[in-house]
C-alpha cells in the first residue's frame, strides 16, 4: 500500500525530498539539490513541465514517456523517498539516516 502525497509538499519535507532524490532516483540526471528542490516546488504545485519530463525520458532512457507514466514513475519515487525519511525519523542510529542529515545540514539552501 503506498501513502498518499499532499500536494504541495511543505518547504522542510520538499529539501528532504530533494536531497534523497538527488541520491537515489535522480542520480543519473544532473540536478543540483538546490535546482531538485526548485523542480519538486514546481512539480507539487504545477504538475509536470515539458522540460521535467524530458529530463525523466533521458534519466530512464524511455524517450516515448507519456507525461501521466513519467508523474506516476516521478510521484512513486516521491513516495518511496517520504517512506525512506520516515524510517530514518523512527531510527536516528541508522548508518544511512546519518549519511543523510549530514548530506543534507551540508546544503546551502541560500545558493
Amino acid at each position: 500500500m503506498s501513502e498518499e502525497i499532499t500536494y504541495p509538499l511543505d518547504d522542510e519535507l520538499c529539501k528532504k525530498l530533494a536531497v534523497w532524490l538527488c541520491d537515489h532516483a535522480l542520480k543519473n540526471a544532473s540536478y543540483y539539490v538546490q535546482e531538485c528542490r526548485a523542480m519538486l516546488r514546481d512539480y507539487t504545485q504545477n504538475g509536470m513541465n515539458d522540460a521535467l519530463l524530458q529530463d525523466i525520458r533521458n534519466a530512464s532512457n524511455q524517450p516515448e514517456l507519456t507525461k501521466i507514466a513519467a508523474a506516476e514513475m516521478l510521484d512513486g519515487e516521491i513516495r518511496k523517498g517520504i517512506s525512506q525519511l520516515a524510517l530514518w525519523q523512527q531510527q536516528p542510529r541508522d548508518t544511512n539516516a546519518r549519511f543523510f542529515r549530514m548530506k543534507y545540514q551540508q546544503v546551502n539552501w541560500e545558493a
